[in-house]
């Protein structure tokens, strides 16, 4: 194993000389890319699979926007915030009921059992709300001017990514457009209560620069309206049985806060998935204790349909229009989705909601295994609860598909000020179908054919911050992987501590044991498969402005019955710099082997605001990064990013219309925000 070759040494010591000689800088304060990072660091699933969770970013970006009143009488909203599971929403909670509201979010550091750690994690994700301008203090034009010019955002972003190698589709011909990724986003906030926006986005091999655009327009808390939107939505209910956005928190390193779901009901849709979203209108109306809220679809998406009988042989999710068949599957398909819901919500202890819609699709879907949707028309009836009693929290959900009863129930149990755990039973039936769901599972959002318990906690000890949990499956009917009824089971183990001040280091562990379908002797068996992750990271904070992350992972992949066991490692060095004010400079280089595909790394690395992928490392090679963030002015912010993956052993990279002659993938990625 030759890493070190010429370039690779050249690469290796021109980053730590960069460390050397930044050493001594100026201290800075944390910006808001920074600290939702840091959030998404311990949130993002820990998947086996390359995907894009641009949505969970921009999701935890809206948090850090709109704030959590930090006196909201909800228990919920404030277990919105990253930071914030059932423990620290009681400790909050009886600090106001003792001391009275809170007059300033730098209170949170007096709130007994909270520590300065976690406040510091909070307070940028609360506000408090209160009259800030006093109108018979000042003068009349000015009364007019001020809350008009405080309480209007606009915020654009534009984003430009090109790979630099050709791609054979592009050589070929057979993609119809450039090769330039382009995407635009503009939001108009008002007061708090209203928003427009607008998304454009053109993929790589695309034709049209607007090839996918979305317009919304919504109004929040007006009089009886708690949230209108016309335009593209989303519907966000209960656990995610039947109704979800297309992304969700799942597994991860934080074993508490992404196992129950908090929903965001209607919500104006902002992503790029070209399919998994609403085209209509959404009304949800407050009575007291109750909403009740209306919704109208009318949508085409992409879908490959029979020739000659017109039903629906797959859908399409890549969103892609770049060769000819996937022009023809172009919004092949129309849904007209209709539905309604009630809820009742009595902030300190219960809420409670049910739900229906039907889906009718202009083509019928033809059922290629027994538990494959079929027909042209669905519908769902479900039902959820959230019962706060004393500090314990149950909460879980029941869906019924016209077949089947999907369902999911779950506690959470703050045993102490620095114990909180949270056990989860989920009941998905082979025949159960799922259009719009995203539920808590081992096959993350899928909703169907599982049956898990999950059991995990968090303790908080003079050691440091322990996840642990341990997560039992099965799946009833066939999957990707097997072709009968198979089992298994997953443990996380992580530890996050600092030993000393300024140094952060994490354990982390994970086992999966899952039987599969293998080919043994010409046949297929089921036989079990185990994949292991270690993982040791440290963290320096040098200054405010230097912090140096180092990361070392070993990967194990074996199926004992079929003689495979297959080994990998990655190790990477990564800086972020704040040499002066509203500059900052990430870099990062990573070096990998593993034995084959089967024993890749998959990991998140720093990108433009908003972009967040999972990569896959295998084979043999660098991957490297540069990355800087420059705000010009006070609302205007430039990003750039160069990424290359170097594998010397290959000569070929990729496959398919993807394929690329020679061994270096790279991008350039552009980024403006715009923000008044």
């Amino acid at each position: 194993m030759n890493f070190f070759r010429k370039k690779d040494r050249f690469l290796f010591y021109l980053f730590n000389l960069i460390l050397f000689f930044t050493i001594e800088s100026f201290p800075q304060i944390d910006s808001s890319e920074i600290i939702i990072e840091n959030n998404l660091d311990d949130l993002i699933p820990d998947l086996d699979v390359e995907t894009d969770n641009s949505e969970l970013f921009n999701q935890i970006e809206e948090l850090y926007s709109s704030k959590i009143d930090l006196n909201s009488d909800d228990p919920e909203a404030l277990q919105s915030i990253p930071a914030i599971d059932l423990n620290i929403a009681n400790l909050i909670l009886n600090h106001r009921k003792k001391f009275g509201d809170f007059f300033s979010v730098n209170e949170l550091y007096s709130v007994q059992g909270m520590g300065k750690e976690q406040a510091d994690k909070i307070i940028p994700f609360v506000t408090i709300i209160q009259q800030e301008i006093n109108y018979d203090q000042i003068e009349f034009d000015e009364a007019d001017k001020l809350p008009l010019i405080k309480n209007i955002n606009l915020n654009y972003r534009s984003r430009v990514q090109n790979d630099l190698q050709n791609r054979a589709g592009f050589i070929d011909g057979e993609y119809a457009g450039s090769s330039f990724k382009i995407y635009n986003r503009f939001i108009f906030k008002a007061y708090n209560n209203y928003q427009a926006g607008l998304v454009t986005e053109k993929d790589a091999g695309e034709k049209s620069y607007n090839d996918f655009a979305s317009f919304h327009f919504a109004v929040r808390d007006l009089s009886l309206i708690k949230v209108f939107v016309a335009g593209d939505y989303n519907i966000e209910f209960g656990q995610g049985l039947v109704l979800w956005s297309p992304y969700g928190f799942s597994k991860s390193a934080d074993a508490i806060y992404p196992v129950k779901k908090k929903s965001r009901d209607i919500i104006p849709y902002t992503s790029t998935n070209e399919n998994k979203f609403f085209r209509g209108a959404a009304l949800s109306l407050t009575f007291n204790d109750f909403t009740f809220s209306g919704y109208f679809s009318k949508k085409k998406f992409d879908a490959n349909t029979d020739s000659l009988t017109n039903e629906i042989l797959s859908i399409t999710e890549t969103g892609l229009h770049r060769t000819q068949n996937e022009i023809d599957n172009r919004k092949a398909v129309e849904e007209t989705f209709i539905g309604g819901r009630v809820d009742f919500n009595s902030q300190e202890w219960i809420k409670a909601g049910v739900l229906f819609f039907n889906s009718k699709f202009s083509n019928p879907f033809i059922a290629e295994t027994p538990f494959d949707l079929e027909g042209n028309n669905f519908s769902y009836n479900s039902a959820y609860y959230n019962i706060y009693l004393e500090k314990i929290n149950f909460f879980g959900e029941w869906a019924y598909d016209g077949n089947t009863v999907a369902s999911l129930n779950g506690l959470e149990l703050p045993i102490s000020s620095s114990f909180s755990y949270v056990t989860l039973i989920r009941n998905y039936p082979s025949g159960f179908s799922n259009l719009h769901g995203f539920g808590f599972g081992e096959q993350s959002g899928s909703t169907k054919n599982e049956f898990g318990i999950y059991n995990g906690f968090r303790w908080k000890s003079f050691v440091g911050t322990l996840n642990f949990y341990y997560d039992q499956f099965k799946f009833p009917g066939e999957t990707f992987n097997a072709s009968l009824p198979t089992s298994g089971n997953e443990i996380l183990v992580e530890l996050d501590t600092k030993p000393l001040k300024g140094i952060e280091a994490k354990f982390r562990y994970k086992l999966e044991s899952k039987e599969v379908t293998e080919s043994i002797n010409f046949a297929d068996q089921i036989v079990k498969r185990l994949k292991q992750n270690i993982r040791f990271e440290l963290i320096y904070d040098i200054s405010k402005s230097l912090r140096i992350k180092s990361r070392f992972e070993l990967a194990d992949y074996s199926i004992k019955d079929a003689e495979i066991n297959n080994k990998g490692f990655l190790f990477y060095q990564e800086m972020r710099y704040l040499p002066i004010k509203n500059l900052t400079f990430y870099g990062r280089v990573t070096f990998f082997r593993t034995d084959s595909f089967n024993s890749a790394i998959y990991i998140y690395e720093n990108d433009l605001i908003g972009v967040y992928n999972n990569i896959a490392l295998f084979g043999e090679g660098i991957r490297w990064y540069f990355l800087a963030r420059y705000k010009i002015m006070d609302y205007l912010q430039f990003s750039f990013k160069y990424g290359e993956t170097y594998k010397p052993q290959e000569a070929v990279l990729s496959s398919g219309t993807s394929l690329i002659e020679g061994n270096i993938d790279n991008k350039l990625s552009i980024q403006i925000d715009v923000k008044f």
